[in-house]
């Protein structure tokens, strides 16, 4: 039983970590500044309902404007990267996006709301297929998941230490602070960024003689590729209620004070934090990852089912964040990296650029049909719709898995 003892397990844990390279660790420090002050989003919905008294229609139509100008971002980030490289994408994205929090404090109407959360994604959400593609780069192709999960692990416990704290300070100061420590750690992550890490050159490696084949087309031709994106598309449209509809959830039906709701959602991002690592340093040596992936997306679907199972209750919450936090853990690192492994550097920024327009398009609709859904037919429906979407999204990656290569268009 030793493979099982607390020694073993430490050992898992650190062996998760072993020959990182330094780039890959101080990117996830500068990550983890960053994300630790991404509060604002999180709390829109409650702050836009409760304090500024929007419908939730409204609300709906505000977040929407975000989720396009989400596509917008990951549009032109992916399109940037693949001409002038992720250095200057990310270090530009992260200064410009800071100072338009500080502006979005000041905007009080539903259409000047709309169109400065609109720009404030774009900029903001140019960052995320620069930042994808830069993985690569910093942290080597044979190191790409694992690099890809540890910075998915800056990004969780930033996450996990930022929603507590935004919860204690939308508490005792309000929520206008919240835009302006969001803008502040923007700032000071773009000037560790520009201090700390050099634009490195990724060198495409030559291929083994039993590895999968890379695909050298535009990715808007891969047809393979493309039926992903759509199943990550409906994955997203679920992921997404998290952090729209789900908090206004918490608030409405749940009862539940901001300090409980960031607590609750610091769990999700401390749960990851501790998981991840290792589960991905194991899953990453399986050959059916897709079976992973699919796992991932059944879980997440079923993290909001639970509560029409359970009940509307605190306790159903908990459940609902330990399985959600487990889809997670499973389905983005493994499917950030398929997508990033299809790629090749000379349209690496168009494949990562179209895997996160595929998320971006889910912001814009996911909070339009979940607000819609809540106000006339209520959380129930909601929560049994997105199990439904989950359903769609596991029967089209089950097809890709027994389908791996469909001919190029």
């Amino acid at each position: 039983m030793e493979r099982f003892s607390l020694k073993s397990i430490f050992r898992l844990y650190l062996n998760s970590f072993e020959g990182l390279t330094r780039d890959i660790w101080v990117l996830s420090f500068i990550t983890f500044i960053n994300r630790s002050g991404s509060m604002v989003f999180l709390f829109l919905s409650i702050y836009l309902a409760t304090i500024l008294e929007f419908s939730k229609i409204e609300v709906g139509f505000i977040m929407a404007f975000h989720g396009l100008g989400s596509v917008v971002g990951a549009f032109i980030g992916g399109w940037l990267t693949d001409r002038i490289g992720y250095y200057r994408v990310m270090f530009w994205s992260l200064i410009l996006v800071g100072f338009l929090f500080f502006g979005l404090y000041y905007v009080k109407t539903f259409w000047m709301f709309c169109l400065m959360g609109f720009l404030t994604s774009v900029v903001g959400d140019a960052f995320r297929p620069a930042g994808m593609a830069s993985i690569t780069a910093y942290g080597g192709e044979e190191l790409r998941t694992r690099s890809m999960s540890l910075y998915r692990l800056a990004i969780n416990f930033g996450f996990g230490f930022g929603v507590a704290f935004a919860g204690f300070l939308a508490g005792f100061f309000g929520y206008g602070v919240l835009f302006f420590v969001d803008g502040g750690t923007c700032i000071v992550a773009a000037i560790l960024f520009i201090v700390l890490m050099k634009d490195k050159k990724e060198v495409e490696e030559k291929p083994k003689d039993d590895a999968p084949k890379i695909i050298k087309h535009s990715a808007y031709k891969d047809n393979w590729y493309l039926l992903f994106v759509f199943c990550w598309f409906l994955n997203a449209m679920v992921f997404i209620q998290l952090f729209h509809t789900f908090p206004l959830f918490c608030k409405e039906e749940l009862m539940m004070s901001e300090e409980g709701f960031g607590g609750l959602m610091s769990f999700n991002g401390i749960l990851i934090g501790l998981i991840e690592m290792p589960l991905i340093y194991i899953l990453a040596k399986k050959r059916d990852q897709m079976g992973y992936i699919i796992w991932g997306v059944v879980l997440i679907g079923m993290s909001l089912v639970i509560f029409n199972i359970m009940g509307f209750n605190i306790y159903a919450a908990i459940v609902s964040m330990i399985i959600f936090s487990i889809g997670e853990i499973i389905n983005f690192p493994l499917s950030s990296s398929l997508a990033l492994g299809r790629s090749n550097p000379n349209n690496r920024g168009q494949y990562m650029g179209l895997f996160s327009m595929a998320f971006s398009v889910g912001l814009i609709i996911a909070p339009l049909i979940g607000f819609k859904i809540a106000e006339e037919y209520g959380y129930a429906v909601l929560w049994n719709f997105m199990g439904g979407l989950a359903g769609i999204a596991t029967m089209g990656l089950m097809y890709l898995r027994k389908n791996q290569e469909l001919a190029l268009a």
